[in-house]
C-alpha cells in the first residue's frame, strides 16, 4: 500500500479529527518500532578506505551496526571505556561516527565495509505516494499500531484494546512467515553421535 492508501484505511476503520501530519508521525512511531524490534534487513554498505583518517562518519544509526571489515578481515567490537586489548585491530564508536584502530596507512579503494540492520525511510506528507520499507504482505500493521495510538488518543479503551488485539495477531503471523529456521521437523541426534 502507498502512504496515502495507509492513511485512507486508517480513516475508514476509525474516523477522527487527527491531521495527516498526526497520523503520519504515528506510522513513523510503528513503523521505527518494529524496524527496532522484529524486523531486521541486514544491508552492507561499501566505503573507501583512507590513509591517515580513522573516524568515518555514518549515514545510519551506530546502534544498528552488525559488522566491520577492513580490507578483507572482520573487525571485533571495543568498548572505549575498556582497557584496549593491545596489538589488536578494532572498531569503537564515538559521537561523530564509526572508529578504526590502528589508524589506516594507506587508500584502499572500497577497504571499509559495514553491515547494519536497515532503518524504515521516514515517511512524509510531501509523498504520500511512497510505499513503507516494511514488507507489503504486513502493512496493515502499520494500519492498526496506528489506529491503536489513534484511539489512546481519544480515550477509546475499546477500541484501543480491539485494534491492539488485530496488531499483535498480525505480528504474531508476521514473525511466523519470517522465521527463517526450516518448518519441517528437525532430527535430534539423542544417542550420542552415531551418525
Amino acid at each position: 500500500m502507498k502512504l496515502s492508501e495507509i492513511i485512507e484505511e486508517i480513516a475508514e476503520k476509525y474516523p477522527h479529527s487527527l491531521s495527516n501530519t498526526s497520523v503520519i508521525r504515528k506510522i513513523n512511531q510503528i513503523q521505527n518500532e518494529l524496524f527496532r524490534t522484529t524486523v531486521d534487513i541486514p544491508t552492507t554498505r561499501i566505503y573507501d578506505l583512507q590513509a591517515g583518517v580513522f573516524v568515518y562518519s555514518l549515514p545510519f544509526p551506530m546502534s544498528s551496526i552488525k559488522d566491520v571489515v577492513v580490507d578483507g578481515v572482520e573487525l571485533p567490537y571495543q568498548d572505549m571505556k575498556e582497557k584496549a586489548v593491545g596489538g589488536c585491530f578494532y572498531y569503537f564508536m564515538d559521537n561523530t561516527g564509526l572508529g578504526i584502530y590502528p589508524t589506516p596507512k594507506k587508500d584502499i579503494a572500497e577497504g571499509l565495509a559495514i553491515t547494519f540492520s536497515k532503518t524504515p525511510i521516514q515517511l512524509t506528507e510531501n509523498d504520500v505516494t511512497v510505499v513503507p520499507d516494511f514488507d507489503s504482505d504486513f502493512h496493515m500493521l502499520l494500519v492498526y499500531g496506528t489506529l491503536a495510538q489513534i484511539a489512546e488518543n481519544y480515550m477509546d479503551i475499546a477500541m484501543v484494546n480491539n485494534f491492539t488485539s488485530k496488531y499483535n495477531g498480525m505480528l504474531t503471523e508476521y514473525k511466523k512467515v519470517s522465521d527463517p529456521r526450516p518448518d519441517y521437523p528437525v532430527i535430534e541426534d539423542v544417542m550420542g553421535g552415531l551418525f
